[in-house]
């Protein structure tokens, strides 16, 4: 084989390595909301696959999943789903966490900020309640800040949430509320992963009203946006990569010796 042939060859198989399509699970309970319309969404996107998993996080296999959310737990976290979550993040895994206002489950609240501090995020739930009513956060009017995680998101739909409080460090926020104050999205990186924390079920009740809302386009961004991570290397590409090199060697030492 031509050198430049397999160099061909050799990269394309890389290329086609650092190419995988975004995975998916939707777990846990949700006051009045069907998880299967989160599922759906993510299932309907162009390349993607998503699943509703149940019982225990920590008798699920989240090896090779993209982004996991995590709703309104009806049951405090045990050790061992905490300790999931922790391995999770750390292998570069991203969690949604999805409250509800103060009003309507101030206990599933507080178990998400319990596993929040657990997993060493900088960042709160307030058991409070906003914007009452269906709203358009836009980015025009200063809700929607400036970030790759809310690039092509210019009009927002969503109805009554839980502020978020304690917001430091790393952490960030990406949505406000209509008093430019109040913070109603956020996100922390943990180490190589990601975590999102949202407070208001109603932003899924449009999803589908492309024509008036970018709540679609927000949450693929949160699948496949940069969120400033520290990224873990992935072992297939980088093996290749080492074939690739020790392959060139070869060919040199083929091509000098004929």
């Amino acid at each position: 084989m031509k050198l430049s042939t397999w160099i061909s060859a050799a990269a394309l198989a890389v290329m086609s390595a650092n190419t995988s399509a975004g995975v998916i699970n939707v777990w846990g309970e949700s006051k009045g909301f069907d998880l299967s319309i989160i599922n759906n969404f993510y299932d309907g996107l162009s390349g993607h696959t998503s699943s509703l998993i149940g019982g225990d996080l920590n008798s699920n296999d989240l090896s090779g999943v993209d982004l996991l959310w995590a709703t309104q737990p009806a049951n405090d976290y045990s050790s061992l789903e905490l300790s999931t979550m922790s391995d999770y993040l750390n292998n570069g895994g991203r969690i949604a966490f999805m409250g509800e206002h103060g009003d309507y489950t101030p206990s599933e609240n507080i178990r998400i900020n319990t596993a929040l501090t657990s997993l060493g995020a900088e960042l709160q739930i307030e058991n409070a309640i906003k914007d009452p009513g269906f709203k358009m956060a836009t980015a025009d009017n200063g809700q929607i800040l400036d970030h790759e995680l809310t690039s092509g998101v210019n009009n927002y739909e969503y109805a009554a949430f839980a502020p978020l409080i304690d917001i430091t460090g790393d952490a960030e926020a990406l949505m406000l509320g209509a008093d430019l104050s109040s913070v109603m999205m956020a996100y922390d990186n943990i180490g190589a992963g990601s975590i999102f924390l949202i407070t208001d079920q109603n932003v899924w009740d449009r999803v589908g009203d492309t024509n008036n809302n970018d709540n679609a386009k927000m949450f693929e961004n949160l699948l496949i946006a940069n969120t400033g991570a520290i990224s873990v290397p992935e072992p297939a590409p980088l093996a290749l990569l080492g074939l690739c090199l020790a392959g060139l060697g070869f060919a040199r030492r083929q091509k000098k010796s004929s």
